[in-house]
């Protein structure tokens, strides 16, 4: 088994504790649609891509724009102020003290009020997770994935990411690179061990073990 010479981490239910906050936006655009979705139904059926996660209950967008749109609006509202899991601090500064190289690839977009980017420098994480090393937007994970591996100058084989949806361990199969899942609430734990990821995590505090 190759040497896991890189991390790569999705950013909302990995990182930060924004999932509570993002299934509020997505309950206020589907209601703006006229689909009413209970919050612990959200935490069991989200994932990505979100246009797919809103058809499937229901949601009847003409545009893809417009949806978009909403949503957008909906994180704008909610998505503020979020809190690092306690885990996280101290378990990236341990992978980059062994020299393991970080990054993020996310949905979060790169640009307004919740850009992925202003969140990191909120956080004081950019001495660890730098501009270059963090893909936002809606180009699909696994080519973000594959990005990030050509620019660490490693194998996909050799670059392991850690997410909290089936979606992110299906990117990372689509990739080549290892798989690792962590449910950071209990509702999701059944479906990710369904998708028979490399690694099931408990708490990042895992990942010291693994690299």
């Amino acid at each position: 088994m190759s040497k896991i010479k890189a991390i790569v981490f999705d950013w909302d239910g990995v990182i930060v504790d924004s999932m509570p906050m993002i299934a509020l936006a997505i309950q206020e655009t589907a209601a703006s649609y006229g689909v009413q979705i209970a919050i612990p139904e959200i935490f069991v059926k989200f994932s990505q891509p979100k246009e797919a996660f809103y058809k499937s209950i229901g949601v009847k967008a003409e545009s893809k724009e417009e949806l978009n749109a909403r949503h957008a609006a909906g994180d704008d509202k909610y998505l503020i102020n979020t809190r690092l899991f306690s885990d996280v601090r101290l378990i990236i500064k341990k992978l980059r003290e062994k020299g393991i190289n970080l990054g993020i690839a996310t949905q979060r977009m790169d640009t307004g009020k919740v850009a992925i980017r202003n969140e990191i420098e909120a956080h004081g994480l950019q001495m660890f997770f730098p501009f270059e090393n963090t893909l936002g937007g809606e180009v699909k994970k696994e080519q973000k994935l594959l990005l990030l591996a050509k620019k660490f100058g490693i194998t996909p084989s050799e670059l392991l990411f850690v997410g909290d949806l089936p979606s992110d361990i299906s990117a990372a199969k689509k990739a080549g690179v290892k798989s690792a899942a962590i449910a950071r609430h209990e509702s999701g734990k059944a479906r990710l061990k369904a998708m028979k990821p490399d690694y099931f995590l408990d708490s990042l505090t895992n990942l010291l073990a693994i690299c």
